[in-house]
């Protein structure tokens, strides 16, 4: 299985556009030879130098991690960080890094769904929905060239989105070539004249299929696809045009809020996160009551303290998610009570999705939980 085939697979579902300004989802580290085949896929949260020998004792060569690898700017590597030490240990092994974060975040069916699946919550919507504008690119150009045209829209660092008929922004809807991420439409063949033939007077007629190929992507991201495209060899003079979306991508974003079928009490609640996510210990803000009923909760993968407000004003009788302050538990005392469960706890059902997309993909691959990986917080 190629490299590519992989990270389309995975940006189907967790489009690289969705991250955050500041975020460094996608290819962290390639293959020797370049989009070379993958041996197996291990998937963790945090990538180590201990991951990385992992992989390589499975025989993986891909490892697939929630929080990137190179998160800020690498002045060098020479080992003396863990970050550099494990760069190193993959560029040795000739192993690849993948990372979906907060792309992973905002998706639908991304961390925050899956928290609140393993809750068994039902989600209603969002929390704090995208800002992200999109729009359709169109690319009208001859047949042979449509897969060139195809790998400059699914380039990772665009972070294209399946297009589909109904212009659906939902990363699981149908796309017209189940094999690709973008969609093909034949558009009618179009005659151009060839070079005059033997006979002095005679032009010779030959029809140039010619094939539409689309995708939804980030606005902004819109001029600098649309020159790639008509930098490929023989795509110069293809039509590029940019459409605007009217419809705007209300399922996508950070957190979400959900509800349980009946109320459960605080206590069960507690008990329930204690199971479902591994946790030695959870910190609770002062409106916690063991006997009080809770039925909409908000829910927040990683660090969501900043969000506490629109949990609140949202309704919801209880908001999960981690490295909360000490300030927001004291601004926060009565009403909605806040559940603190411990950033990778909260984080670790992105394995889970992980590897769902890609056996559901590809059911004959190998991919592996990391069994060493562990939470770098301890609890006394």
């Amino acid at each position: 299985m190629r490299l590519s085939y992989i990270i389309r697979a995975l940006e189907e579902y967790a489009p690289g556009a969705l991250q955050e300004k500041w975020d460094n989802s996608g290819l962290q580290i390639g293959l020797p030879d370049g989009d070379g085949e993958c041996t197996g896929v291990l998937l963790c949260v945090d990538v180590t130098e201990s991951v990385i020998e992992e992989a390589a004792r499975l025989g993986c060569n891909l490892v697939v991690s929630h929080h990137p690898l190179i998160f800020k700017g690498l002045r060098r590597i020479a080992g003396s960080t863990v970050t550099e030490r494990a760069a190193m240990a993959a560029i040795r092994s000739g192993i690849a890094v993948y990372s979906a974060h907060t792309s992973l975040d905002s998706t639908m069916g991304g961390v925050s769904y899956a928290m609140a699946s393993r809750l068994g919550a039902e989600v209603e919507r969002v929390l704090v929905p995208s800002e992200l504008q999109f729009k359709r690119i169109s690319v009208t150009c001859p047949r042979e060239l449509a897969a060139s045209v195809r790998l400059v829209l699914l380039d990772h660092d665009a972070g294209t989105e399946p297009c589909s008929d109904n212009s659906s922004l939902s990363p699981t809807a149908p796309v017209a070539d189940t094999d690709s991420a973008v969609s093909y439409y034949d558009c009618e063949e179009e005659s151009l004249p060839k070079s005059p033939g033997p006979e002095p007077g005679v032009v010779d007629i030959r029809h140039t299929a010619l094939t539409r190929v689309e995708a939804v992507v980030p606005a902004w991201k819109c001029a600098g696809l649309a020159a790639s495209v008509t930098e490929i060899p023989g795509a110069e003079s293809a039509k590029v045009d940019i459409l605007p979306l009217d419809n705007r991508p209300a399922n996508l974003g950070l957190g979400v809020i959900a509800s349980f079928p009946q109320p459960v009490n605080m206590a069960e609640l507690a008990d329930k996160i204690k199971k479902e996510f591994g946790c030695r210990a959870i910190r609770v803000s002062a409106a916690y009551a063991p006997d009080a009923k809770v039925r909409r909760i908000a829910l927040c993968g990683g660090a969501g303290g900043e969000f506490i407000g629109k949990a609140r004003s949202a309704g919801a009788q209880a908001y999960i998610s981690a490295d909360i302050r000490y300030h927001d538990f004291a601004d926060n005392r009565s009403g909605m009570a806040i559940f603190d469960i411990g950033h990778f706890e909260s984080e670790s059902c992105a394995k889970d999705i992980f590897y769902h997309v890609l056996t559901n993909k590809f059911a004959n691959f190998a991919v592996y939980y990391s069994e060493i990986e562990s939470n770098p917080v301890k609890y006394l």
